[in-house]
């Protein structure tokens, strides 16, 4: 759990993979995935694993069953989300935008590369995923890091951000700076893509953002560590189960429709 906790740079993904091994070995698998939930508010895979457990004891299915079933989902909603950005329809090549650090973003660069010209890349302070960013990304564009001040100054065509939680509220959550950053991709005309599997959505309200103390001019002040905005704001989600424009409450209730068949609990 300690390991969840400090957890500064991995993402949605990691944290999923993580808490079902630690959910293996919980001698209290329901207060397990309640503790867990609380560790990083808006990581909507532990949300998922909560509804989980709770669904496979209502159902009595076996939970140790139900955690593999996940973990064969996960390795399957990976892949089909790279065959779906393969396929997307893009404008190439083009100036792309994004901003921290995503498994589902290193995916689009990777499977998108001769599409794109350039990539710049914001910081998201007080994040400490940029470096990181910088070198995956980098293995396969040119990569340009700037200031996320600075994100009105570039005008790419295209910004693509990876999501920690999408919500039945219609609020999706990703680090801190990607409101922003869809906000200024529409006042100029970018397209937003948001590339993620549909375990990271929740048919739940969103909850408040993690916040954390950073010091700033010589003073400690809290923020949060996610940004929780409009899904209204990305135009097109690059998902596993296929590509949608807008995407809101509907795209979370086949989601968890879609990983409670797989999981024999639909």
């Amino acid at each position: 759990m300690d390991l969840l906790r400090s957890e500064r740079v991995r993402g949605a993904s990691w944290y999923l993979r993580e808490a079902l091994r630690i959910l293996a070995e919980a001698e209290s698998p329901e207060r397990a995935a309640e503790e867990m939930r609380r560790v990083r508010p808006g990581m909507a895979p532990l949300d998922l694993i909560a509804l989980v457990v709770e669904e496979a004891a209502r159902r009595g299915v076996e939970l140790g069953a139900v955690v593999e079933r996940l973990l064969a989902y996960v390795d399957k909603a990976q892949e089909d989300l790279r065959r779906t950005i393969s396929s997307l329809d893009l404008r190439c090549p083009a100036d792309f935008a994004t901003i921290s650090f995503s498994r589902a973003v290193g995916d689009f660069v990777a499977a998108r590369r001769g599409c794109i010209r350039r990539l710049y890349l914001l910081e998201s302070r007080p994040g400490e995923e940029a470096a990181a960013a910088a070198e995956e990304y980098g293995r396969h564009v040119d990569v340009v890091p700037i200031p996320d001040s600075a994100m009105g100054a570039v005008h790419p065509d295209y910004v693509v951000v990876g999501l920690d939680g999408l919500y039945a509220d219609g609020y999706a959550f990703n680090k801190v700076g990607t409101l922003p950053l869809l906000a200024t991709a529409r006042s100029i005309g970018a397209t937003s893509v948001a590339a993620f599997e549909s375990y990271k959505a929740a048919p739940l309200p969103s909850p408040e953002p993690y916040r954390v103390a950073v010091e700033t001019l010589g003073r400690s002040v809290e923020v949060p560590l996610f940004d929780r905005f409009s899904s209204s704001l990305i135009d097109i989600a690059a998902t596993d189960l296929g590509v949608f424009e807008r995407p809101a409450g509907e795209l979370v209730e086949r989601a968890w429709a879609a990983v409670r068949k797989a999981l024999g609990l639909g």
